[in-house]
């Protein structure tokens, strides 16, 4: 018997001076109502409720125990509204892992006009290059970007995030530019140990005038686990380097990385938002999520 159901049952049968009425208020049967207080006296060892033909009323140990009763749903009550307000307001905590080189790119920069919308919130960001499990590292949400997603967890595409071949102006000086996928072999590399191309440069684009795809074996000279240490050796001199679009846009702009293949394209990958569960997902969550997506087109991100 579950006793929080006989403590309920109990004070609506107290409340309304009826079996039937309580039934009615709780959307249960008389009968279920009858069993489940009887159930609750054996257990207390003390009958609560005097009963007759005409009318059902507490006794002096159903009053005692009704006003300590009443303390218990008024609680309760107000533990379920405060659980349900969380449900429709964005407030409380919201931890979030982000890859390395995005959170001060992309997430950082909205943040003031999203917490100005959300007062009652505070976010914590954990930024790295790793992949994090989410309820046992206790993340509400993960920014990933990979080519396909981890399977059972709930994902949002936001972005599209596109690898391109930069290096240097004084290393393409000193060692001339590729001009097709396999002159990677013949160049100093840099590549970021993390991700999916650290030994291996895929590319698709021309070949006798059909589109072909192009695996180059690489060793690299430099191994990093960081995607800001990779940029900064590419603009050293020390070599090519694979790296988002987003990332070397600065780099770009300002003239110290130049891209080169750019007839041939590696594989994309998607930016995604992700969370553990689709079921009643909490205001903080959706609000960040939306936000996101909207500051990264607004951001000119590749959608």
């Amino acid at each position: 018997m579950d006793s929080f159901a006989g403590i309920e049952a109990f004070a609506r049968v107290v409340e309304s001076g009826s079996f039937t009425a309580a039934a009615g208020t709780l959307g249960t049967a008389k009968s279920s109502i009858s069993e489940t207080i009887r159930a609750l006296e054996d257990r207390l060892g003390v009958r609560l409720l005097d009963r007759t033909t005409r009318r059902v009323r507490p006794t002096e140990a159903g009053r005692a125990f009704y006003a300590r009763c009443r303390r218990v749903l008024e609680e309760a009550q107000a533990a379920r509204d405060a659980a349900q307000a969380h449900q429709t307001t964005p407030s409380g905590r919201l931890r979030i892992a982000a890859p390395e080189g995005f959170t001060r790119r992309y997430l950082v920069p909205g943040l003031p006009a999203f917490l100005a919308a959300h007062p009652a919130l505070q976010i914590d960001v954990v930024e790295g290059a790793g992949l994090v499990r989410l309820v046992d590292e206790g993340f509400d949400l993960a920014i990933r970007i990979t080519r396909e997603p981890e399977e059972g967890l709930v994902v949002r595409r936001l972005a599209t995030s596109q690898p391109i071949v930069v290096a240097a102006p004084s290393y393409l000086a000193a060692q001339g530019a590729p001009t097709l996928p396999a002159d990677v072999a013949h160049h100093r590399c840099i590549a970021f140990s993390t991700m999916h191309w650290a030994h291996t440069w895929s590319f698709t684009g021309p070949d006798g005038g059909k589109s072909a795809r192009h695996e180059i074996p690489v060793r690299p000279v430099l191994l990093v686990n960081s995607l800001e240490a990779l940029v900064a050796a590419a603009r050293t001199g020390l070599g090519l380097a694979v790296a988002p679009d987003w990332a070397v846009g600065d780099a770009l702009a300002d003239g110290s990385l130049t891209r080169v293949l750019i007839d041939f394209d590696a594989p994309q990958a998607g930016i995604y938002a992700v969370y553990p569960s689709n079921r009643l997902i909490p205001p903080a969550i959706r609000a960040f999520v939306d936000h996101l997506a909207r500051d990264l087109r607004a951001r000119s991100l590749n959608v």
